[in-house]
């Protein structure tokens, strides 16, 4: 069930997305949310930022969340990830093993890296899948705004169009790489 509560973290991870567009990175952001409402941790890709393939919002939440995450698993406590865009495969494994129960995202990404939806129809780590809460493209607003912020990226100097326009590599065969 999508609240008004879901969509005031959905602003916040939407003020990250545009933090890490304005940081000429990939536009995504994340909070970490505990059962009583607190904000645990907050993330934003930071791939371009920080040369780390692996510094994706939802990876960056889960690491600055730190002790806390081990302390819920112990306890048994929830927390709910909210997220800009729909978590790439490396980020729902990460949502998996943080035993994060709920996982609420303003747009799929299914023509990009989204994976969490794939990972789950594939059947794959079907236990830890069936525990978590899924929500998916909960608010058209919302969502038209990080579709806006996605749109603002593929203009970027760092999106990978244009990079690979920058960069030319010749074979020794005669052909080119771009």
């Amino acid at each position: 069930m999508f609240t008004d509560i879901d969509k005031f973290y959905l602003k916040m991870a939407l003020e990250e997305a545009e933090l890490a567009l304005q940081e000429n990175t990939y536009p995504v952001g994340a909070i970490l949310v505990d059962d009583q409402f607190k904000v645990i941790a907050k993330g934003r890709n930071g791939v371009h930022t920080n040369n780390d393939a692996t510094a994706h919002a939802e990876i960056e939440a889960i690491r600055n969340a730190g002790e806390t995450i081990f302390d819920a698993k112990i306890h048994n406590r929830s927390f709910t990830l909210y997220s800009s865009l729909e978590p790439c495969p490396m980020c729902t494994g990460g949502i998996l093993f943080a035993k994060i129960q709920r996982v609420v995202w303003l747009l799929n990404d299914d023509l990009g890296f989204g994976g969490y939806q794939k990972m789950k129809d594939a059947a794959i780590f079907e236990k830890k899948f069936d525990r978590i809460e899924m929500i998916a493209e909960p608010d058209e607003e919302l969502k038209n705004r990080q579709l806006e912020l996605m749109h603002q990226w593929e203009k970027s100097s760092n999106h990978v169009s244009h990079l690979r326009k920058e960069v030319s590599l010749v074979l020794p065969s005669g052909g080119e790489i771009q």
